[in-house]
């Protein structure tokens, strides 16, 4: 695709829709999978992205051809849906008395019983949500997203050393807080 795109970017900037359709086309399930990991709710993970592809038509003009077309669209993307998770928090913020709630519901007490995947992905989502933008942005391409750190690099414009400083700070965060929550689980047993 990124050959094609040579090709294809030049139609846009003339205002070819049929050329961005087939661009959107290509691009939506990643990006709305991105968007969907940042966020955490389908629905405003489709608005994110509907968004984030408006942004890319209005600003095609400004994109370098010697940078790969897909960071450059998920950096918009990242940000579109950063930008979401900002409003939703405003609206409906989760507290860390939810977070173990939640988790104690899922946590029996007995050491042998695990957590369901899907819902310990829910809680890894929210506590990530309440890690400084970076670290959580690192952490969700890296670790949930699963790009390689120079695409991570490029789509946020940071060192590779930024890159691990942030995924490392952020696992440890991550790990502490569940930690924490299930030693005060097991402390009200």
């Amino acid at each position: 695709m990124q050959e094609k795109l040579q090709e294809i970017i030049p139609r846009i900037i003339k205002g070819d829709q049929e050329a961005f359709r087939s661009v959107v086309e290509h691009y939506q399930h990643p990006a709305f999978t991105l968007a969907f990991r940042i966020i955490g709710d389908e629905e405003e993970a489709k608005d994110a992205v509907q968004e984030g592809f408006i942004k890319i038509w209005q600003r095609i003009e400004s994109y370098k051809p010697f940078h790969k077309f897909s960071s450059w669209m998920f950096r918009i993307m990242a940000n579109c849906a950063i930008d979401k998770v900002r409003k939703i928090r405003r609206r409906n913020e989760v507290t860390m008395e939810e977070v173990s709630g939640k988790l104690q519901k899922i946590y029996s007490g007995d050491p042998d019983v695990t957590m369901d995947n899907k819902e310990m992905a829910r809680m890894i989502r929210i506590l990530a949500g309440r890690l400084p933008e970076k670290q959580q942005l690192v952490f969700i391409l890296r670790d949930i997203q699963g790009m390689e750190s120079p695409e991570v690099q490029d789509i946020l414009g940071i060192s590779e050393t930024r890159v691990k400083s942030n995924l490392h700070h952020a696992r440890k965060s991550i790990r502490e807080k569940i930690d924490r929550i299930f030693l005060l689980e097991r402390s009200r047993l």
